[in-house]
C-alpha cells in the first residue's frame, strides 16, 4: 500500500505542473550557493492551487526543523502527518510520518530552499525496510512547480 501511496503523491504532485517550473529548478539550483540557518526556516508555509493544497509548519528542535505536513489534492486522500528533517546545503532533508487510508506510513522527503519558500523533490523511490526513500538525491527534479510559500 504504501508503494501505492508514494506512486500516487508522485503523479499528482507531477500532473500539477505550471509554467513556473523551470525557474523553481533555476531557483533551486543557485539557491545552493546561499548559506541558510534553521531560524530563518522557521514558520508557516502553504501551497494551494487548482483545489490542491499542501501545508507545513515548521519549528527549530536543537539542530532539528520539524513539524506538521499536510497534502489534500483534489479526488485523491488527504495525508496528514509529522515531517522531521535536517539541512543539508539548500536542502532540508527528512522523514514524513503520515496515515493515509487508516494506514501509517513513513516516506523520505527533500525540500529544496528558494527565495520565495520551499519546493518539494521527487525521483525514483524504493521501499527499505518499510520507508519509501530515494533511490539517489543527487537526481531529484524540482520542477513541477508545486512552489509553498512562507506564509508572512
Amino acid at each position: 500500500m504504501s508503494n501505492a501511496l508514494a506512486i500516487a503523491l508522485t503523479i499528482a504532485g507531477l500532473s500539477a505542473c505550471n509554467s513556473n517550473s523551470n525557474q523553481n529548478q533555476e531557483s533551486v539550483q543557485t539557491s545552493q550557493n546561499q548559506e541558510h540557518h534553521l531560524a530563518d526556516l522557521e514558520g508557516n508555509y502553504e501551497y494551494k492551487e487548482n483545489r490542491d493544497t499542501i501545508r507545513l509548519s515548521l519549528s527549530v528542535e536543537r539542530d532539528s526543523l520539524v513539524g506538521n505536513l499536510m497534502y489534500s489534492f483534489f479526488e485523491k486522500d488527504k495525508n496528514v502527518g509529522t515531517f522531521k528533517g535536517v539541512l543539508q546545503d539548500s536542502l532540508i532533508v527528512g522523514e514524513y510520518r503520515f496515515m493515509s487510508e487508516g494506514m501509517e506510513s513513513t516516506r523520505e522527503t527533500v525540500l529544496g530552499i528558494v527565495p520565495e519558500g520551499l519546493i518539494e523533490g521527487f525521483g525514483e523511490i524504493v521501499d527499505k525496510d518499510g520507508k519509501m526513500k530515494f533511490v539517489d538525491k543527487n537526481n531529484l527534479r524540482f520542477d513541477h512547480g508545486m512552489l509553498i510559500k512562507k506564509i508572512k
